[in-house]
């Protein structure tokens, strides 16, 4: 596939997702799980986090692969010619009873307006038993729910963050993918996961596009990839192209990306502790992306972004 076609389009639009889209051959995804591998065992006593989450800005093939046009097309059909990577992320589950509880990333992303599309690419089986995406239909049509942070044992998200009240699971549809196949979905919906009951790792690649008109509204300086179109706002600075794979300067401007990026994600920590606005800019302790509560930053070379896992 390429570009949505109409009724794609008007599905999105309804239910604030679209699932399964095919992508990748077979034989693609498993190079591209081959490639994670890799990386994971040469830096296997290094924050992997960090590690997956910054390829584009430290290695050229993951800069060139979130341009692939068969991701890139169907997300510019959702959000408009002008288009920027706002982050990458390998979410990894486990076979366990590791979960995610139900939430709306917008909530703490700090991305306005919410003209945000995540394209969640499976490079691994995520059928049924692996405990893929479930989404709420046309939540992203209604409000921002409130959230609380549980730190809950076994949960995910950085913050165990779970949305308040209760969930109608009634109508939760489960998105199961096959291996090189992908899923978008809108920001604002509401969706959950449950843990992953085979023996195989459930790998995802998860790419977060927005629209150039988005804005990041709670730090000066976030930093994206322009991949489709022109940039004429100039709300973010942009990532270039690595010239070496994983270079001095590629990996000082990780760290610095990594800094920036967590003082969004986690803003109210940073005003809780410090009673000021987080874009006067300290770099204090921060807390480590999916980890259980609060752990001090990892002062290592490597950065963590502090994103939610699905």
């Amino acid at each position: 596939m390429t570009h949505l076609t109409k009724n794609q389009i008007e599905d999105f639009e309804r239910d604030g997702f679209l699932s399964p889209l095919d992508l990748f051959s077979c034989d693609e995804a498993v190079a591209l799980r081959a490639s994670l591998e890799a990386i994971e065992r040469e830096f296997a006593d290094r924050n992997l986090l960090s590690v997956r989450s910054g390829l584009p800005i430290t290695t050229a093939w993951a800069w060139d692969l979130v341009h692939d046009a068969r991701i890139v097309d169907p997300v510019s059909d959702l959000l408009g010619p002008d288009v920027l990577l706002w982050s990458m992320d390998w979410f990894i589950k486990e076979p366990g009873s590791t979960y995610v509880s139900y939430h709306q990333d917008a909530t703490y992303w700090g991305l306005e307006p919410h003209d945000v599309v995540t394209a969640w690419v499976a490079l691994s089986d995520a059928g049924p038993a692996t405990g893929p995406m479930k989404f709420l239909p046309a939540s992203h049509r209604g409000p921002i729910y409130d959230q609380e942070d549980t730190f809950a044992e076994g949960n995910l998200l950085s913050r165990g963050q779970t949305i308040r009240g209760a969930i109608d699971e009634s109508t939760a549809v489960l998105a199961p993918l096959a291996t090189g196949q992908m899923s978008l979905h809108h920001v604002r919906v509401v969706h959950a996961s449950d843990p992953n009951t085979t023996d195989d790792r459930r790998i995802g690649m998860v790419l977060r596009y927005c629209g150039c008109h988005v804005r990041q509204t709670k730090v000066d300086g976030d930093r994206a990839i322009l991949v489709r179109g022109r940039d004429t706002h100039g709300h973010f600075e942009m990532i270039p192209r690595p010239r070496v794979d994983r270079g001095e300067a590629e990996l000082a401007l990780l760290r610095e990306y990594g800094r920036t990026r967590h003082r969004a994600l986690h803003s109210k920590d940073y005003l809780q502790d410090e009673s000021q606005d987080p874009r006067q800019g300290h770099s204090q302790g921060q807390s480590q992306e999916h980890s259980q509560g609060h752990h001090s930053q990892d002062q290592s070379q490597d950065q963590s972004q502090d994103q939610s896992q699905q």
